[in-house]
């Protein structure tokens, strides 16, 4: 009663097998060691076009292109030895002689006694994984095009514009030379300085990203102390009413370093503290010693940085204001300070909370003489 029990639950298990195969939307195949085929599913007969009459008793080579024929023979030796090859990259051959790709797992079939017999094969077609692949590489191929055509157009755009800017800024001064100092004249003059001005400044931002995505950013590092730098740079804040600046400083730091792009990195930062607290507060500016970095922190009383922001903060044309805000700005300007910082060998990073305000510390290697 037992050994008819046995033999009842093997009947069982291999029924369930046959049907689990015969129900499999990949191809599953058998053969002997020899390259046989000895069980062909109905997937494999979608897959590859032969029939399974067609295909038993035929040569595995019978969907194998010329080409890719020494690959049964390796995978026959891995059989052989008892190894299972998985995932296995491969092109097959369908009956009306069109080529797919497909990924192959095979694995050795064993006997009772435990010999090795032959090899069941699991074929499956990736052509549509390919072909997305490809669509994707196409794509981000495009896109790097696309992207490098239009850091040329801003180059090219800010390039052309540098010149007749430069050439209003001298014809504002000429004129602001040649009329009364408290005359209404005179303040529509300076209104229109401060905005050439600015629209220079967002030009030179505008170069400056056109140069880091060429590798054009050069350093021009010197002896200087980043004290009195930094006095110099917050000397033109103070005409802020609305915001009070204090600095915390040792008496004098000396760096090596590029001064020149190092104030452009405190100015913005500085920009970034009065513009993102329209309502005033206090601005902070401390340099300290530690180690072998000098630090740099600016901190304010603004409208602070939501915490899913902070992570892009940094990134080229981020705005972590919403686009419909009275804040104007491109979002280059922290990502230009990171570049410049980095170049020094040092970090950047910031703190803030919403509603609080914001800390920009930045380090560089001292470099001492």
């Amino acid at each position: 009663m037992h050994i008819q029990n046995s033999v009842l639950l093997a009947e069982e298990k291999q029924a369930l097998l046959a049907a689990i195969v015969s129900s499999s939307q990949d191809a599953i195949i058998s053969k002997t060691l020899k390259g046989i085929v000895t069980s062909w599913n109905p997937a494999a007969e979608r897959l590859f076009g032969y029939q399974e009459y067609e295909a038993l008793g035929k040569h595995i080579s019978l969907i194998i292109p010329e080409d890719h024929i020494h690959e049964e023979d390796f995978i026959l030796q891995q059989i052989s030895k008892g190894l299972r090859i998985e995932h296995f990259e491969t092109i097959r051959i369908t009956k009306d002689g069109k080529r797919i790709p497909i990924s192959l797992t095979v694995s050795p079939v064993l006997n009772q006694r435990g010999e090795i017999t032959g090899a069941s094969k699991i074929a499956r077609d990736i052509s549509g994984d390919i072909a997305a692949k490809q669509e994707k590489e196409q794509l981000y191929e495009e896109i790097k095009m696309l992207n490098k055509k239009k850091d040329e157009f801003i180059a090219l755009a800010t390039h052309e514009l540098k010149t007749p800017i430069t050439s209003l800024r001298g014809f504002l001064e000429l004129l602001q030379l040649n009329v009364a100092r408290n005359s209404t004249t005179a303040g529509l003059l300076e209104r229109c300085a401060r905005q050439v001005n600015k629209l220079n400044i967002l030009l030179n931002d505008l170069l400056d990203v056109s140069r880091l995505q060429l590798g054009k950013l050069q350093l021009r590092y010197e002896y200087f102390d980043i004290v009195a730098m930094a006095g110099e740079v917050l000397s033109g804040f103070h005409h802020f009413n609305k915001h009070t600046f204090s600095f915390k400083s040792q008496k004098l730091v000396i760096v090596y370093a590029d001064r020149i792009r190092l104030e452009q990195v405190l100015t913005n930062l500085l920009g970034n503290a009065v513009k993102y607290a329209p309502k005033g507060g206090k601005v902070q500016v401390k340099i300290w010693e530690s180690g072998s970095n000098v630090y740099v922190s600016v901190s304010d009383e603004g409208i602070g940085i939501d915490r899913e922001h902070l992570a892009g903060i940094f990134d080229r044309f981020y705005r972590a204001v919403n686009s419909r805000s009275n804040i104007s700005g491109l979002g280059i300007g922290l990502y230009i300070s990171r570049e410049i910082v980095v170049r020094h060998g040092g970090t950047i990073e910031v703190e803030s909370q919403k509603g609080i305000g914001s800390v920009f510390t930045f380090s560089i290697p001292q470099k001492r003489r």
